[in-house]
């Protein structure tokens, strides 16, 4: 008699690779005889994958569990993510958790459920820690469409930034072959996906043990041979990673989406030393993305910032805020500093207290969005290729991350719309546009 299939929903809290490593789990659970479910009130079991980069996604982890646990009093839970591997002991301590999985073990979950009834699976990370590419295929994971697919190239950090527990939750750098990602990257396109992403923690880092070579190598090699019907998105970005070698490859292949988002994190050099980050590494930046700027206007250029460092005066913030607006970035997220123990910074004297973070904090996005809507205005009236996610209207991303609603086209989901930016809608923050035949 065949074992009925296990009913799983999926939760994730914190970073974009968080949310695409829960995707990559739901593939791996149906192909082991799972079903995912979307409401918790179904689930016999709930994954929560959390994130401990700051004191407020731990509490919301605590909150999320608590509401699970008051919603869906019969699942059980699986902890795992970055918290789980900070605290295993502390999480498996909640009421309702049964499994607690450190990221270790994090590509073994699936596994995991099918042999063992509990337990706390927890070990160090290191650079022998497999890094696995995941399934393009769906199969029952959930997913509406094939659309977009992300392919982690990456995992880890070799960077000691002063403000930053991730390295030790996520282990130092260690990548996935080249030619197993390219594999998944020809696997994707032939299964209907129209975008890939190259996801990681760190991306820039990329570094093929066989060859040596870095992320700029890989575009090159994924782009040689691939079909001309898909387009390849880059993650988040240090500044040092934006060489003069990548955006002359964005230049010459229109598959390569023009879109970079880059972890200032913050635009005052004396910050940036205080966080151990190189202050040159933004001045150059500067430097090539002026040039870009210069031939590509419409490029997407993201940020993420971190407000109230240890030290940050008002004079120090001011410069961040002028400069961010010199740049002119169409998007960008805004931190404010949390205290981590184990990190550098929690020992620095000089803490911004919570009202000026607070302060400072929306004055930065007020900055990032007026500026927002300035680069909105500069596409009105020019034509970008749209990839169709949803309808009534169609809307989708545009290669340089707009998203852009076009009424009245004739477009499916995962099909490409090329459409005519008329105007901005400053509420839902998206263009919108007419369909050009």
């Amino acid at each position: 008699m065949t074992r009925p299939a296990t009913k799983i929903a999926l939760r994730s809290i914190g970073c974009r690779t968080n949310q695409e490593e829960m995707s990559s789990l739901g593939r791996s659970l149906a192909q082991n005889g799972h079903r995912v479910v979307e409401h918790e009130r179904d689930a016999e079991i709930v994954v929560v994958n959390t994130c401990a980069v700051t004191s407020h996604t731990e509490a919301k982890t605590r909150h999320m569990l608590r509401s699970i646990r008051r919603r869906a009093p019969r699942a059980r839970i699986l902890v795992t993510g970055c918290l789980a591997q900070q605290k295993p002991d502390h999480l498996r301590a909640f009421q309702g958790v049964a499994w607690v999985v450190g990221n270790a073990h994090k590509q073994a979950i699936a596994s995991i459920l099918n042999a063992h009834e509990d337990g706390t699976f927890h070990g160090p990370l290191s650079r022998e820690v497999p890094l696995g590419i995941a399934e393009p295929e769906i199969a029952g994971c959930g997913a509406p469409m094939r659309t977009r697919f992300a392919v982690k190239i990456q995992e880890g950090c070799d960077n000691a930034c002063s403000y930053c527990i991730v390295p030790r939750l996520r282990g130092p750098s260690r990548s996935a072959s080249s030619g197993d990602i390219r594999s998944a990257c020809e696997r994707a396109a032939h299964a209907g996906y129209r975008e890939i992403i190259l996801t990681g923690t760190h991306i820039g880092q990329y570094r093929d043990d066989a060859s040596g070579h870095g992320l700029v190598d890989l575009l090159a090699d994924i782009l040689r041979d691939a079909p001309r019907d898909f387009r390849i998105r880059l993650s988040s970005l240090n500044p040092r990673d934006v060489s003069n070698e990548l955006l002359a490859l964005m230049n010459t292949d229109s598959r390569i989406c023009e879109h970079l988002h880059i972890s200032t994190q913050a635009l005052c050099p004396g910050i940036l030393a205080a966080m151990h980050r190189d202050p040159g590494d933004v001045e150059r930046l500067f430097a090539r993305l002026a040039r870009f700027r210069a031939r590509h206007p419409l490029m997407g250029l993201g940020a993420d910032f971190i407000v109230g460092f240890p030290g940050e005066t008002e004079s120090m913030f001011g410069e961040t805020l002028a400069r961010a607006a010199e740049i002119g970035f169409s998007y960008g997220h805004v931190f404010r500093y949390s205290r981590r123990p184990g990190t550098i910074a929690t020992s620095y004297g000089s803490q911004v207290d919570e009202c000026t973070k607070r302060e400072r904090s929306e004055r930065l996005r007020d900055a990032l969005a007026e500026s927002r809507r300035g680069f909105a205005r500069r596409l009105r009236g020019t034509r970008h290729t749209v990839l169709v996610e949803s309808s009534g209207p169609p809307a989708g991303l545009a290669s340089n991350y707009m998203r852009v609603e076009v009424p009245g086209a004739n477009a499916r989901p995962n099909a490409w719309c090329t459409a005519e930016i008329t105007g901005f809608d400053a509420v839902r923050s998206r263009c919108v546009g007419t369909e050009v035949s």
